[in-house]
């Protein structure tokens, strides 16, 4: 990854971070990374392990996005994994948030 993608994806994970801070009673922050073992871009939200991209052109990969985002859940210890995904030319607030249908269905009350 050259240093340009990895500068415009720390922004945008600082962006998401922000944008949770200020709306929600959490102290969520960016976490450091954990290499093969890696628990997802932002901590403090519960229950959940947020893995932010900003990429062009996310659909072909939005599939192993999403399994990157589980497996993180797991290392994390907690029970659901979440991908973040920056919407083209719109602020953050716009950007979608995914997660598959079955851990969609255990949220549900």
């Amino acid at each position: 990854m050259s240093s340009r993608n990895k500068a415009k994806g720390t922004r945008f994970e600082t962006d998401v971070v922000n944008f949770i801070n200020e709306n929600k009673p959490y102290n969520v922050e960016r976490r450091a990374l954990s290499g093969a073992n890696d628990k997802g871009d932002i901590i403090g939200v519960p229950d959940f392990a947020l893995e932010c991209k900003n990429v062009k052109d996310w659909s072909k990969q939005l599939g192993a996005f999403i399994q990157e985002a589980e497996i993180e859940a797991g290392n994390a210890g907690v029970p659901f994994g979440a991908v973040v995904i920056k919407k083209r030319n719109s602020n953050t607030s716009r950007s979608y948030v995914v997660m598959s249908l079955e851990k969609f269905v255990e949220l549900m009350p």
